[in-house]
């Protein structure tokens, strides 16, 4: 083998090699790295819907809690579960609809006479179910499942106690 400027071109292939594989090993890494940081946002942004799901119920029940004033029916648009709120203003009632519309958590606001579309709601956070049931008497369980792109599903449950009234049947 000849020297060329003091390098034989062996030690030029194996360097310039050395630097592909490095360089390759860097570019895999980085790849990687990157991927499970967009999984893990995902996730975490999947758990945050979830807990802000589970906090807004419960906000609105604790809230309304109030002899006769909640109760679990059909929601009139898909005939899923929600959860409704009853407020009586002089003659006037009030009802607060809480539901799944199109993979969100919706909550309407209406006189109980009016004529409803399901885009009249106000959307609260992307959730993809809501099983609302009651516990004895005195306590309901909100049942929340949220679902990313990829199919990931979490769910989280919520057991709150009724102190004033119950659910109405």
């Amino acid at each position: 083998m000849r020297r060329r400027n003091g390098y034989t071109l062996i030690e030029l292939v194996l360097v310039l090699l050395l630097l592909v594989l490095v360089a390759a090993v860097v570019f895999t890494l980085a790849s990687v790295g990157s991927e499970t940081y967009l999984r893990l946002a995902a996730k975490q942004d999947q758990a945050a819907d979830l807990r802000i799901g589970l906090s807004y119920v419960d906000v609105q029940v604790r809230k309304h809690d109030g002899q006769g004033a909640l109760s679990i029916r059909p929601d009139p648009f898909a005939g899923q579960p929600a959860l409704v709120i009853e407020q009586q203003d002089g003659e006037q009632t009030y009802l607060t609809w809480i539901y799944i519309h199109d993979n969100t958590l919706c909550e309407l606001f209406i006189a109980e006479d009016t004529k409803v579309t399901p885009d009249m709601g106000s959307r609260i956070v992307p959730m993809n179910a809501l099983e609302i049931e009651a516990v004895g008497t005195d306590a309901i369980r909100v049942t929340l499942t949220r679902q990313s792109d990829d199919l990931t599903r979490i769910q989280g449950t919520r057991i709150i106690n009724l102190r004033a009234g119950g659910i109405k049947p």
